[in-house]
């Protein structure tokens, strides 16, 4: 026990060997745990570990991280029905056992009118708000070609005057010989996309502001009595948008992201999640807004727009619809009006010509598709691969994808994922000040379409090299599995793997324990080093890391272990054990 009168350099001698001798005893417990169990902070290998954010990686100087783009296929479902005259948006897409194709996708098409429409329960003035959704179905043998069959389900518009309201399309005549359900209709896989185990609860289907689950996709063409057979979800889904995207297991409830939360008195646009445990009682926070780090030019104001969730190997990936907003050209919109319980701080209540710049009067842009990932269930979502698009929008004001606006989770065809967007001609959503309000555009209304982009599957984000060799160093994680698997670009280069165990090292004269990553080399594994691994030289989403002597992971079982990855000239997208 030290005196009460010793000198402070003594104390603070003392205080050190204490704390030094402390964290041996928490690193000695660290270490001497179970092999095999899994802690809050490590990776399960068992999913494919992305470089999409920073989580697997331990230490990985001298890397590019690059996003990649899919391959634009161009329109796949054209705007060619007179009841799909304002856009389409992709819902659903999947492919069945049989390899045919099926989609669902929102069908929007103009109602204008000269004295203001009553559409959404409200009179919308506005022309270019003038229009209507419905639910509508195609299917497809290759899904490049799509066929729009006729379900008799609900009438629609047979042909278009494009005379009456130019330039916007007036439908004429009615009839039932269309591919719409006719419904207010929100639909999610949450078995494939969305965590969720229960084969009662596959899909999850918002009618009528109702939802409902069901263990088999509804038969829509052949199957009349197909609503009977839903089973009521003993709630509603998220208030804002009746939609549902996934099941967070991490909290325990359900999660729908969606534009704005509630309330919403943001000059931005931002991403809500919302949340519920019981379906019934929901709370909604922001997860995604601008931040410094985002341009905020008057006239090129970056925003979110719109996220699609879908969960995956673990995670919840996020294709993030982008727009630059022109804050420039503000909407000549009607003023709104101050209500009670209105907060006194928040937007301009009205409208003031001192700030007409704000969200939601500024509307005008160009949107793209980024990507990025939350490993939280949706609370906070990591930007580090979203500063940059993933699918640009075009850059004529009359290409089909002026607008990458609206996306579906991807569709696996081989090793490919195919990508289903809803594009727009033209820049989002402006009106003009007139005695009716007008489209931006003076000779057309801009319209969607559906179009289609590819790429090899998982190939998202790469860490990248030139020819100077670099190790990527990973987090560590349990070898729970008999191959190590990378998806990995090797063709020009090469790679090579080594496998260390966690352990601390001795440093300094053996008086001290580190555990710093680069240290962790001296733990290489004998028959798993560098040198033992055969050289990947190749191209492959599920490239199986071979080693010389023929080493095999089995004999590395629940053992907590780090990569070392070296890389040269190479884009290494993903790793796991399989």
């Amino acid at each position: 026990m030290m005196h009460a009168s010793a000198p402070p350099a003594v104390l603070v001698n003392y205080a050190a060997s204490l704390k030094s001798k402390l964290l041996l005893c928490l690193l000695g417990s660290l270490f001497a745990a179970a092999p095999g169990a899994l802690r809050a902070t490590e990776m399960d290998a068992r999913h494919w570990q992305f470089f999409i954010d920073d989580f697997a990686v331990a230490r990985g100087t001298g890397f590019d991280r690059i996003v990649h783009h899919p391959r634009p296929m161009g329109v796949v479902i054209p705007n060619d029905k007179a009841w799909e005259t304002a856009g389409m948006n992709p819902l659903y897409f999947a492919r069945k056992s049989d390899g045919t194709f099926i989609c669902f996708y929102d069908a929007v098409r103009w109602v204008a009118n000269a004295d203001g429409a009553m559409v959404r329960g409200k009179l919308q003035k506005d022309r270019a708000q003038q229009y209507l959704n419905s639910l509508a179905l195609a299917t497809s043998r290759d899904g490049l070609h799509w066929d729009k069959p006729s379900l008799g389900f609900t009438e629609a518009a047979v042909s278009l005057d494009w005379k009456k309201f130019p330039p916007f399309p007036s439908p004429v005549g009615s009839s039932k010989e269309n591919n719409l359900l006719g419904l207010s209709f929100g639909f999610i896989d949450l078995g494939q996309y969305g965590s969720v185990a229960d084969p009662a609860r596959r899909y999850a289907l918002s009618i009528d502001g109702k939802g409902y689950f069901t263990a088999e996709l509804p038969d829509f063409i052949n199957d009349r009595d197909w609503r009977n057979k839903l089973v009521p979800a003993g709630g509603s889904f998220s208030p804002r948008e009746n939609t549902l995207n996934f099941w967070d297991e991490q909290h325990q409830e359900w999660v729908a992201m969606v534009q704005n939360a509630v309330p919403h008195w943001m000059p931005s646009r931002e991403i809500a999640r919302f949340a519920s445990k019981d379906l019934k009682e929901w709370r909604s926070e922001i997860a995604l807004a601008p931040d410094p780090a985002d341009p905020h030019r008057p006239d090129r104001y970056d925003e979110p727009m719109i996220l699609f969730p879908y969960a995956t190997e673990g995670v919840v990936l996020g294709l993030l619809s982008w727009i630059h907003t022109d804050r420039t050209t503000p909407d000549g919109g009607p003023v709104m009006e101050k209500k009670p319980g209105d907060p006194a701080q928040g937007w301009p209540w009205p409208k003031t010509a001192e700030n007409p710049y704000l969200w939601p009067w500024a509307r005008k842009g160009m949107n793209e598709m980024r990507i990025t990932i939350s490993r939280d269930g949706g609370h906070t979502w990591d930007r580090r691969s979203s500063r940059t698009a993933w699918i640009p929008h075009g850059t004529e004001q009359d290409s089909y994808d002026r607008l990458v606006i609206w996306a579906s989770p991807p569709v696996q065809v081989g090793d490919e994922d195919w990508f289903y967007t809803g594009n727009y001609n033209g820049d989002h959503l402006v009106t003009r000040t007139t005695a009716h309000q007008e489209t931006y555009y003076h000779d057309r209304a801009r319209q969607g379409q559906i179009a289609l982009y590819v790429q090899k599957r998982n190939r998202y984000v790469s860490l990248s090299t030139g020819s100077q060799l670099e190790t990527l160093i990973t987090r560590p994680f349990v070898i729970n599995g008999d191959a190590l698997q990378l998806n990995v670009d090797a063709s020009r280069g090469r790679v090579r793997v080594g496998i260390g165990e966690y352990k601390p090292v001795l440093t300094l004269k053996n008086t001290t324990e580190s555990t710093d990553p680069h240290l962790m080399e001296q733990n290489l594994l004998e028959g798993f080093t560098r040198d033992d691994c055969v050289p990947i030289e190749d191209n492959s989403i599920e490239r199986v890391v071979q080693f010389k002597n023929g080493s095999s992971l089995k004999a590395l079982q629940g053992r907590r272990v780090v990569l070392f990855i070296e890389v040269a000239d190479a884009d290494l997208y993903a790793f796991r054990v399989k």
